[in-house]
């Protein structure tokens, strides 16, 4: 469940910065038709409930240039990164929530975690448990309500009208409304059925149910509700003459007193925020088309840039090296290359990495090079020896890493391969042995291209 809990909290973490990005846009595109802003809502969903994400040149998410703590048992095992969002959400929860030494059973901020999960499902039980018990409630106080035509029903004890349910969604009617307010009001419920508003709300619901802890998600759900009413009156209104604004805006206000005979029910939403939809309906005007195409124009953009990530700018891939400087050797090994006999490497356009000794002619594979993260200091702790030809230069290219890519080599001694991509651009390799009782690294180069790597030239059977 605490692996569970961290992945929610890093959607949490990335969709915040969505949700306030939103909230930005929502207001520079208050004159814009309210479906606009309605649909940007879509973005944060998919922040939150979506674990994985695409790279693109175009994403507006933000970037983390420093190095990532991951926990132990990850830097040694081979399992592909997910990429929950930014880089930023994932080093936010690994300061906040360090992973433990080795061979430590669980430390204290492990515990905290292990609480956390608890508390967080605990929360997200008590959300929909309630939200069900309110619905089955509701029903049983409705038994006694007259069908007027079709789907349409009208109820004594109500002071709002409201659609409840899924696959037959019903629209339930205050007694007392006149013809004219009926009429208005059916048609501002049935849009919201055509739209499916009442199946949205419900998983909306859900998503925050998921996300209660934290209050922006709470936010982005009350704004959500109130762009959805507001398009919802502005699709009505679209089909209507003018001088039928005031009527319509009349029938709002005969319902502004009273509340909701269920409040924050999904299940079953009513008209809420009338003082609002008022003054959006009088003030209402059918939005030409340059202004409809300019917004819709604008939301693409903005949602496809919230949607990805920013690229890896991962550049080592599809290329032959030569070892240029060798930061590290570790000093516990008789054995030491130089310069002139250090291997050769290439990197395929599929991530296989591949070496020769110089007196081979021929390149052999030593695993598939897979993404990691790992703290300088998790890093630094692979280093045994203090035998470090260039000592300043082994720092400083530690400090600079950007990028970690991962291979593992099927051999007894366990050898593994990192390949460090440094924000200069520089390539570094790392071959070490994960061996349970010794990990560490025993040489570390830095690589110099020699050209691109041809593919086909390798026998990969």
């Amino acid at each position: 469940m605490s692996e569970l809990f961290l992945i929610v909290f890093k959607m949490s973490l990335t969709a915040s910065y969505v949700i306030l990005f939103v909230i930005f846009v929502r207001l520079l595109l208050n004159k814009a038709p309210k479906v606009i802003s309605y649909a940007l809502w879509g973005v944060v969903a998919f922040r939150l409930i979506v674990p994985f994400s695409f790279e693109s040149m175009f994403s507006l998410m933000p970037r983390n240039s420093n190095a990532v703590s991951i926990p132990h048992d990850i830097v040694y095992k081979q399992s592909l990164k997910i990429d929950r969002g930014t880089e930023v959400a994932d080093s936010f929860v690994t300061r906040l929530f360090p992973s433990p030494a080795v061979k430590a059973s669980m430390n204290p901020p492990q515990i905290y975690i292990e609480i956390g999960a608890y508390i967080w499902f605990f929360g997200v039980t008590i959300l929909l448990v309630y939200s069900l018990v309110s619905v089955l409630s509701l029903k049983r106080q409705l038994k006694d309500a007259q069908l007027i035509e079709k789907n349409i029903f009208e109820a004594k004890n109500l002071k709002t009208p409201f659609v409840l349910g899924l696959v037959n969604p019903r629209i339930y009617l205050p007694v007392g409304l006149s013809k004219e307010q009926q009429n208005y009001i059916i048609m501002h419920e049935q849009a919201h059925i055509h739209r499916k508003d009442n199946i949205i709300k419900i998983l909306a619901f859900v998503i925050v149910s998921i996300h209660w802890f934290n209050p922006l998600v709470w936010i982005a759900f009350m704004l959500m509700s109130t762009d959805m009413e507001l398009s919802c009156d502005e699709k009505v209104l679209k089909a209507m003459d003018d001088e039928m604004k005031k009527p319509y805006a009349n029938s709002l206000l005969s319902l502004a007193v009273g509340k909701h005979i269920l409040n924050g029910s999904p299940l079953a939403f009513g008209e809420g925020n009338v003082k609002r939809r008022i003054k959006n309906v009088l003030s209402y005007k059918k939005p030409k088309v340059w202004v409809i195409l300019f917004s819709i124009i604008i939301v693409t953009a903005i949602g496809i840039g919230l949607v990805t990530n920013p690229r890896s700018t991962i550049s080592f891939n599809g290329s032959s090296y030569r070892v240029k400087e060798i930061l590290y050797q570790a000093g516990i090994y008789s054995f030491a290359y130089t310069l002139d006999t250090a291997p050769q490497y290439s990197i395929s356009s599929d991530y296989s990495l591949y070496s020769k000794q110089i007196t081979d002619e021929e390149w052999s594979m030593q695993g598939v090079l897979y993404p990691c993260e790992i703290s300088r200091q998790e890093l630094n702790s692979l280093f045994i020896s203090p035998y470090i030809p260039s000592y300043d230069g082994f720092h400083k290219a530690i400090d600079q890493v950007k990028l970690v890519h991962r291979a593992d080599t099927d051999d007894d001694i366990k050898t593994f391969y990192l390949v460090l991509q440094l924000k200069n651009g520089d390539v570094l390799l790392a071959v070490g042995y994960d061996n349970e009782d010794f990990r560490h690294i025993r040489w570390l180069f830095r690589l110099e291209k020699l050209s691109d790597f041809n593919d086909e030239a390798i026998d990969k059977t």
